[in-house]
């Protein structure tokens, strides 16, 4: 197959089963909302951690203060980023199951996978956001710091970097379909989506960047966009994906 044939695929996919890819938007909706929760308690703890020790920022002198901060939101940050993951990667296998034609989606289903791969799909989460970060973040801070007082050359430093962000994880990009699809743990899949990445660089460049682009220039809807992501644009990108990646791997003709 080549890449037209597999965004053909995968649209046609998404038209078929178009009801049960938005249910299963909507359990990444409900993790992702549930990992961003304790993310954010896990902050409020520290504010009040820091309010102990006084109201001008006192906790910073005392290495206790520091200690407990700093367990405080690598806890809250291990636990939501593991949720997250592995909700993301839920996700991507119901809407594998889904386009099968396995339609068998529920809550606990979804925390079962978690509970059962969640450990695999976090050290490949974590390998795309640091990839991703070590090249947007420096894009994001310098735009911002050349760009003072300019609201359009700002936003447009954003969106620049929330680009880069996406096409950086170009070598990682297919690792979640490729740990669906194989189950071969983290490492294997991070190997194989390489793999399949390197063997044609520019076709799967083509591939992410049309990702990127889809990911990036709705933003402007605002309150919008979160329907768009989650019940139209992930659904798209889970099953194209799993499909890029079985073709690449002779699965599918």
């Amino acid at each position: 197959m080549n890449l037209l044939q597999i965004i053909r695929t995968s649209i046609s996919l998404y038209r078929a089963h178009a009801g049960w890819y938005t249910l299963a938007g909507l359990g990444l909706f409900l993790t992702t909302t549930v990992s961003i929760g304790l993310m954010v308690g896990a902050i409020l703890f520290d504010m009040i951690i820091a309010l102990y020790f006084g109201t001008d920022g006192q906790w910073i002198k005392y290495p206790l203060g520091v200690a407990a901060v700093l367990m405080t939101t690598a806890c809250g940050f291990i636990i939501s980023s593991f949720l997250l993951f592995g909700g993301l990667g839920a996700f991507v296998h119901f809407c594998a199951q889904i386009g099968a034609g396995v339609r068998e989606i529920t809550v606990l289903g979804y925390l079962e996978y978690i509970k059962r791969f969640g450990g695999s799909f976090w050290p490949i989460g974590m390998t795309q956001l640091i990839t991703g970060s070590v090249v947007a973040l420096p894009i994001l801070i310098v735009g911002v710091w050349l760009t003072p007082g300019w609201l359009v050359l700002t936003l447009l430093a954003v969106f620049i970097s929330i680009f880069a962000f996406a096409v950086a994880q170009w070598p990682f990009w297919l690792a979640f379909g490729a740990q669906v699809v194989e189950r071969k743990g983290s490492i294997t899949s991070l190997k194989n989506a390489l793999g399949v990445s390197l063997a044609a660089p520019a076709t799967t460049m083509a591939g992410v960047l049309m990702l990127a682009v889809l990911f990036t220039f709705p933003l402007p809807m605002l309150i919008f966009y979160p329907i768009y992501f989650f019940f139209l644009l992930a659904p798209f990108a889970a099953i194209f994906g799993v499909v890029y990646y079985e073709a690449a791997k002779g699965m599918i003709q």
